[in-house]
């Protein structure tokens, strides 16, 4: 097969410090080109393995959600596999009492493939086919431009309670919407799959009239990255929660593409060797994170040195004015001769 994917995955947790605590799961087939996320509710216990359950099952052995019956059986199979791997041994009282629940997560599926014989309008492209349940998006892009976003497209979307697959049957399976996606993508394209968090900043973003450069993530290290959504936390623009997001490119060997050919982390190769970088590579995206970053010992620092400058300036001005005081009271003539 001439066609292929390259990747690269960025993650954070909700809680940098804590990243066993990570309820987000990803999962990659570059051999067959099937790719997904999933994203454990945290309020839930067990979410973390039973979104790591879905992703890695629905890459393995991807169910077709149209067909009810199918999925039903495909997602017994998972819920099984979920219950005897969990260990409730340790928990307390009120988690016990939660446990009946189950756990609860988001899950996106995307999968790429050739054209079965010759299809009208193909014109040397791929089918792309991507089914989803909650509020992980898939971001279509093509030349830089979005093609589409899936199945989100506007911010107050992601306002609502997610649709989420449950690991234990709640009698409520029937309720289950699935957003089903078909239609074609070609040699360059980038598929960005995200959680939750990340999908809905982009949507703002796009919102704005300031879309993210998605190509300038190819060359950013994992830190420059981490380092930026924590800003972008601290800024308020991007929610506090478990951040994953998966880029995909479609490459097809055929098809001489105009692509970015530096390694992903030559950048921070460089500016840990000294030389200079430059300033429209992968780290564009925080040239404003690296201003506004700073380490509480750093702003503690700061407070105490405009602190002083004011202090000082006081000093002077209260010198100032009591010279001026003095001078004008006695005057030269009632000052005691020396």
């Amino acid at each position: 097969m001439t066609m292929r994917f390259d990747t690269r995955l960025f993650t954070l947790a909700k809680d940098p410090e804590q990243p066993g605590a990570f309820q987000d799961a990803c999962c990659i087939d570059t051999e067959h080109n099937i790719a997904a996320i999933a994203d454990g509710v945290s309020s839930s216990l067990f979410s973390g393995p039973w979104a790591a359950i879905l992703a890695e099952s629905v890459v393995a052995d991807g169910p077709d959600p149209s067909d009810r019956e199918s999925f039903s059986d495909w997602l017994r199979q998972q819920r099984a596999r979920w219950a005897a791997s969990i260990d409730t041994s340790s928990l307390a009282w009120f988690q016990k009492a939660k446990l009946p629940m189950g756990a609860f997560s988001t899950l996106l599926h995307t999968r790429v493939w050739e054209v079965d014989g010759v299809q009208a309008g193909a014109f040397g492209g791929y089918r792309l086919a991507a089914f989803a349940v909650g509020d992980s998006c898939l971001f279509q892009i093509r030349g830089g431009e979005l093609v589409r976003s899936f199945p989100l497209e506007t911010s107050d979307q992601f306002e609502a309670d997610p649709i989420v697959l449950g690991s234990v049957d709640l009698k409520r399976d029937h309720l289950l919407q699935f957003a089903i996606l078909d239609e074609m993508c070609y040699p360059g394209d980038e598929l960005i799959l995200c959680t939750d968090a990340v999908a809905e900043w982009a949507v703002r973003c796009y919102a704005s009239g300031d879309p993210p450069a998605w190509n300038d993530f190819w060359h950013m290290s994992e830190d420059d990255w981490r380092s930026g959504v924590v800003w972008l936390r601290q800024e308020r623009q991007m929610r506090i929660d478990d951040a994953t997001m998966l880029m995909v490119r479609v490459v097809d060997d055929r098809v001489a593409i105009e692509l970015a050919t530096e390694h992903p982390h030559e950048h921070a190769s460089e500016a840990a060797s000294g030389e200079e970088v430059d300033d429209s590579s992968a780290l564009g995206w925080l040239k404003s994170a690296s201003k506004d970053i700073k380490s509480v010992s750093e702003q503690v620092a700061d407070q105490v040195d405009h602190a002083s400058e004011r202090v000082i300036k006081g000093l002077c001005g209260l010198k100032d004015r009591t010279l001026k005081k003095y001078r004008e009271t006695f005057g030269k003539k009632n000052v005691p001769p020396e």
